[in-house]
């Protein structure tokens, strides 16, 4: 046994080793304290850094679905999805494509008029190389054909307008050339061809210059063509309005509306639609006060998507089934679709389908109010089912907004259920935009309106472009003259 001394220095020393591994342990207690908190604080940076970065994932995601929304939706404007077919030789109805076995066959009608009659004959057999004599037996061949670009050469006249001089009035008069357009050195025929081509076949000036010198020979600048065009609006403005008032006190018009750029600025061309015209005009602003003017004073039901500015108009109006049933089909057929999306596309597809097949019946205002009566309850039930899905719900939303609009047409005869005649008189515009890039001033965008308004109406109506903008032409320079 150890002596007392010596153990209590023992003792001493034990502790004194223990007392400094205590003080290391705490060191390093507190290191490892501190570096635990800068790793929490880190964290928690890293946190908020990581629910910023998902809440900007979150609303780009919806910015991108807004964009592909936007992007069907212009494509479907323009473009028709192509059908697939089972096989080449099989339509999509089963039938065999081509001519059916029993039809009647359908060839190019021999013209009424021959203007020239030419004889061929050969002299000698093309195979043992005989002489031949002539032979009144012959069978006939008719050819449709245009002159030689040599034989369609322009034509310049010179008119020598007299000076004469009015001895009542005291003062010097002259004669107007019959369908001469003033202020310019082209002919009123060049004035329509131009007008045909840039805004029926969509050409542009500079091939619409390039043709001019390929064909006749006519040196023409697409400055000199612009020109030519914005005179031209002056004198079918009164057509413009005349198209105007038709469309307003029509029983039945169409509303649209579609992007247009002037000088690279985004502006709107809006688009108005009866059964007889087409009236456009391009403005900076896509708000109501467009609309308002546009069917100013305006009766009759108005047929329209289901965009807002059109709502507050002192007009019955027909909500487009069409445009609810593709925003429902794109909702639908998403990966991330909700069953409940799925369920309410098929549903409202039913409905329309039944609703189309109503209002073909005959026109019964008893008959056709029980049907609304029904049609309501039905959408009724739609609009107040609790759904979940925020993809349904939107839906939900937009015949929420709509509401009995979406069935005006049960009520009054000849409307129909969608906006298919504003959208395929949109298109026009919308080629013309993808071709001539829309407009560089204000007075070119007002000029296009006018003049597409008019020619595109032409079309519609079925008249003679050429004679007709001809006619148009000499009688609006008349009334632009007077005024």
């Amino acid at each position: 046994m150890l002596p007392f001394p010596v153990f209590v220095n023992q003792l001493r020393r034990a502790n004194r080793l223990l007392r400094i591994h205590n003080d290391q342990l705490s060191r390093m207690h507190q290191r490892q304290k501190q570096k635990a908190d800068d790793l929490e604080k880190e964290n928690s940076k890293l946190q908020k850094e990581n629910d910023n970065l998902q809440k900007e994932k979150q609303t780009l995601l919806e910015e991108l679905e807004k964009i592909k929304e936007e992007r069907d939706t212009y494509k479907n404007l323009a473009f028709k999805p192509r059908q697939k077919r089972t096989s080449p030789f099989t339509a999509v109805s089963g039938r065999k494509r081509g001519g059916q076995s029993g039809h009647r066959g359908y060839g190019r009608k021999k013209p009424e008029y021959i203007d020239d009659i030419i004889r061929v004959f050969l002299t000698r057999c093309p195979r043992c190389h005989q002489f031949l004599s002539r032979v009144n037996a012959f069978e006939e061949h008719t050819v449709v054909d245009v002159p030689h670009w040599k034989q369609i050469l322009p034509k310049t006249v010179q008119y020598e307008i007299e000076r004469q001089w009015c001895g009542n009035c005291r003062r010097e008069v002259h004669a107007q050339a019959f369908g001469v357009l003033p202020f310019t050195r082209l002919g009123i025929n060049l004035f329509t061809m131009v007008m045909i081509w840039h805004y029926r076949f969509f050409d542009p000036l500079n091939k619409i210059a390039e043709r001019l010198l390929t064909h006749y020979n006519i040196h023409v600048s697409e400055g000199s063509l612009a020109l030519m065009l914005k005179r031209a609006k002056v004198w079918f403005d009164p057509y413009y309005d005349e198209f105007l008032a038709e469309i307003r006190g029509s029983p039945v018009k169409h509303g649209d509306e579609t992007g247009w750029k002037v000088a690279g600025s985004g502006w709107w061309c809006w688009v108005a639609v009866s059964g007889k015209s087409i009236v456009y005009t391009i403005e900076e602003s896509r708000g109501k006060g467009v609309a308002k003017d546009l069917f100013d004073k305006a009766v009759g039901i108005l047929v329209r998507d289901d965009y807002g500015a059109y709502e507050k108009l002192p007009l019955l109006q027909q909500s487009c089934w069409a445009h609810l049933l593709r925003v429902s089909h794109e909702k639908a057929t998403r990966e991330n679709a909700s069953e409940e999306m799925k369920l309410l596309h098929a549903k409202l597809k039913t409905l329309f389908t039944i609703l189309a097949e109503d209002i073909c019946l005959p026109f019964g205002k008893t008959e056709r109010r029980e049907l609304f009566a029904s049609y309501h309850q039905d959408l009724k039930k739609i609009i107040e089912t609790n759904y979940t899905g925020e993809d349904v719900k939107a839906i939900q939303t937009r015949i929420r907004n709509q509401g009995d609009n979406l069935l005006t047409a049960l009520l009054y005869k000849g409307v129909p259920l969608t906006n298919n005649p504003a959208e395929q008189a949109v298109i026009p515009m919308v080629i013309a935009r993808k071709i001539s890039r829309d407009s560089k001033t204000k007075r070119g965008a007002e000029a296009r309106a006018v003049n597409m308004s008019v020619v595109q109406t032409l079309a519609k109506r079925k008249l003679p472009l050429l004679d007709t903008l001809r006619t148009y032409l000499i009688n609006g320079e008349k009334i632009s003259g007077k005024n």
